[in-house]
């Protein structure tokens, strides 16, 4: 066949030559497509040619769109005129004046074969009208092998509509389900980590948050204690099983890092080796043994004798790529695509062609993430997530058999009440685990008298808490909503600011307490600044930044504000807004800087480093940046005086809230926050201060395990 009878990579799904006008320009589809197929193939099969030809596909979506076939009955004078009609009715460029319907086609069909069988059909051609109406030639011979011809198009016209409009194989569905596990340890994640399941048959093998720190842990399929898998590393990240199920592939790192060192962990315990000096985000094998691993903007792929090449280049610095999952036969490679909006699915093949983006125009602005195959490639099953929404499961069919057509039309396969994320199908293909979350927090504040957490505005769900200057009012962000309010320190006078489907990241009280300014992010869109009266009404969008926005915070005069502009943490700058002119420049020497955050007197910002190993102070007064403190730094907050930085540290071992003070960087404990559980949110964990220096923190009190559900296929 020729290649222009194929689907082409990149153009719109379908056979080219077989296409109907509405799908060859974009448009939506619906059954009357298919009957236009069918009458292209019906032309073909009655002249021996198709229907719209050309040297190039452009010519034959030319023709498609523009030009009508050659006659049927010039190209074969037996045919009857009927079935002529037939065939120019099908391939009506406006499917208003098309078939309607199969029943339609198959109506006009029985009735021709009827005519035929009675001798009642038109003669298409003058010569043979001719023939037929001598009255001294017989006719007899001529109107068997007519009639046999007809009968012959017509069971093989039954026979290809029969095909075309067999029946669409069954959805998929999820008929039951079992917890799996009953630890309690967080185990939805993004950004250093991301949730994780994987099983090899008899365990199963998730990424966990336990204590603050970033572990591995097992437990069996049918249920029980989760264990973890002791490392040498600080936090573990958990991304695939080797090919022979023996081995994890995990990654290792401090603070906030992308691209870790690899290791290659035993499942059955031993030492993890290093799999390569490359660093990188994910890896999983090629089919000829190489190493592929996921680093930056590329794949690279690393034979054996530690050679590098580059198997596939994603795109600029703002894309990234993890989750690499390859197909049962090993022939494509499916992987999640780091955007800077959003997330994709995205596919390319075992040679390192035909990369394209799945599901380009479904769902628009959905984060479309961590799929699988189920065992035998039937389905490919994904988790989806529209900004601070619910996420939920969906399946891919992705293979017909002779007596049904596959949709590729996504399937639902849950529709909460919790979040579903990463399903893994179990070996058999009769389960798929995923991790089930019902986010929830209670809002505290460390009391040091009494040494205890007690609940702050009665415990609400909330985080990114801020503080008016003159202490009398506090907005906060609502958890997992995403919406902004605002209320007076006693809780009163409470105000929505924002609504979905805006989803608020930080937000910050201008000096004179007159505003609040915000970065929040729309799905699909880019995260953007935003500033909104405090007394509520319309946002107003700050053109600040090339990528994301966040950490937004204001110079103490109220003209400006810092932020990071970043699409991950290995792409990141500090910037400045000048509120009048709505000029931005650079923070000198911020390149690669994280989590700006102005001083509350206007003197200082200070930034930690990707890995989270110091705390840097820049000086406005003689743009300089010098060490402010050298150990492991998560989230922090200024004091309302600027005299003290208040920071955690990240995902260490014995977890605590610390300050350093600015004048000579002393550090000293504020409170331990052993066996407090935290809720730990994308980067790093939120923690902040009340205007009297009290430690805020989201206490854990929401769900996170491990469910089997149970998989029915057609």
């Amino acid at each position: 066949m020729s290649e222009l009878h194929l689907t082409s990579p990149g153009t719109a799904v379908g056979t080219i030559a077989y296409m109907s006008p509405e799908q060859a320009a974009g448009d939506e589809l619906d059954a009357r497509t298919d009957l236009f197929s069918f009458g292209a193939v019906l032309y073909e099969m009655a002249t021996g040619l198709p229907a719209f030809s050309g040297n190039t596909s452009a010519m034959v979506f030319d023709a498609i769109l523009h030009k009508p076939p050659a006659s049927a009955a010039r190209l074969n004078p037996n045919l009857p005129m009927e079935l002529e009609q037939i065939t120019n009715k099908a391939l009506e460029k406006d499917r208003k004046l098309r078939y309607q319907s199969a029943s339609e086609v198959g109506v006009d069909l029985k009735r021709l074969k009827r005519d035929v069988e009675s001798g009642r059909t038109g003669i298409t051609s003058t010569s043979t009208a001719v023939a037929a109406a001598s009255s001294a030639r017989p006719t007899q011979p001529r109107s068997r092998a007519k009639l046999i011809a007809v009968s012959a198009a017509v069971l093989a016209v039954a026979v290809v509509l029969a095909y075309l409009f067999r029946p669409a194989l069954p959805s998929p569905r999820i008929t039951g389900y079992t917890q799996i596990t009953h630890d309690g340890w967080q185990k939805n994640s993004f950004g250093q980590t991301v949730p994780t399941v994987l099983t090899d048959g008899a365990r199963l093998y998730i990424q966990e948050n336990i204590h603050g720190r970033f572990v591995v842990a097992q437990v069996s399929e049918a249920g029980g204690d989760t264990v973890p898998i002791a490392t040498p590393f600080p936090n573990v990240s958990l991304s695939t099983l080797s090919p022979d199920r023996s081995e994890l592939v995990v990654g290792s790192f401090s603070g906030s890092e992308i691209d870790q060192p690899l290791y290659a962990v035993p499942t059955l315990g031993g030492s993890p080796r290093r799999l390569t000096d490359i660093p990188g985000q994910d890896a999983t094998w090629l089919p000829n043994g190489d190493l592929l691993v996921s680093r930056a903007n590329e794949l690279t792929g690393i034979s054996r004798t530690g050679a590098s090449r580059t198997f596939l280049s994603l795109g600029d610095a703002t894309t990234a790529a993890y989750w690499l999952r390859w197909s049962p036969d090993r022939q494509v490679l499916r992987f999640t695509l780091i955007l800077p909006s959003r997330n994709a699915l995205a596919e390319v093949s075992t040679d390192g062609r035909n990369f394209h983006q799945m599901l380009e125009h479904w769902h628009p602005g959905d984060d479309q993430t961590n799929g699988n195959w189920t065992p035998d490639g039937k389905f490919f099953v994904f988790q989806t997530q529209r900004g601070w929404g619910r996420a939920d499961i969906w399946a891919i069919p992705e293979k017909a058999d002779p007596f049904h057509k596959v949709s590729r039309e996504p399937v639902q396969l849950t529709a909460g009440p919790l979040n579903f994320y990463s399903p893994q199908p179990s070996l058999d293909g009769k389960k798929i685990y995923v991790i089930g979350e019902q986010p929830r927090s209670e809002l505290v504040h460390y009391d040091a008298k009494s040494a205890q957490f007690l609940p702050y505005l009665s415990g609400i769900s909330a985080r990114a808490v801020a503080f008016s200057r003159d202490g009398q009012w506090v907005s906060y962000v609502s958890y997992p909503e995403g919406s902004l309010w605002r209320c007076r320190i006693d809780g009163s006078d409470k105000l929505q600011l924002t609504s979905a489907p805006l989803g608020v990241e930080s937000a910050r009280w201008s000096p004179d307490g007159h505003q609040i300014v915000i970065a929040a992010q729309e799905p699909g869109q880019l995260q953007r600044a935003y500033l909104i009266p405090a007394e509520g009404g319309t946002l107003r969008k700050l053109d600040a930044g090339k990528a994301n926005v966040t950490s937004v915070s204001w110079a103490a005069d109220g003209g400006s504000i810092a932020f990071n502009d970043t699409s991950n943490p290995g792409y990141s700058t500090i910037r400045s807004l000048d509120l009048k002119t709505m000029q931005t420049a650079d923070v000198p020497d911020s390149g690669k800087l994280i989590a700006p955050l102005r001083s509350p007197d206007g003197q200082y910002l200070i930034a930690t480093t990707v890995a989270g190993d110091k705390l840097l102070q820049f000086s406005f007064a003689n743009q300089k940046w010098t060490e402010l403190a050298r150990t492991a730094i998560g989230f922090f907050e200024w004091s309302a005086d600027s005299k003290f930085v208040y920071f955690d540290n990240g995902f260490s071992i014995d977890q605590a809230v610390f300050r350093v003070r600015i004048s000579d960087h002393k550090i000293e404990q504020v409170a331990s926050l052993k066996d407090f559980r935290r809720v730990v949110t994308p980067w790093n964990t939120w923690f902040g201060l009340t205007p009297q220096g009290d430690p805020l923190l989201m206490h854990d009190i929401g769900s996170q395990e491990v469910y089997a559900l149970d998989f029915e296929a057609p």
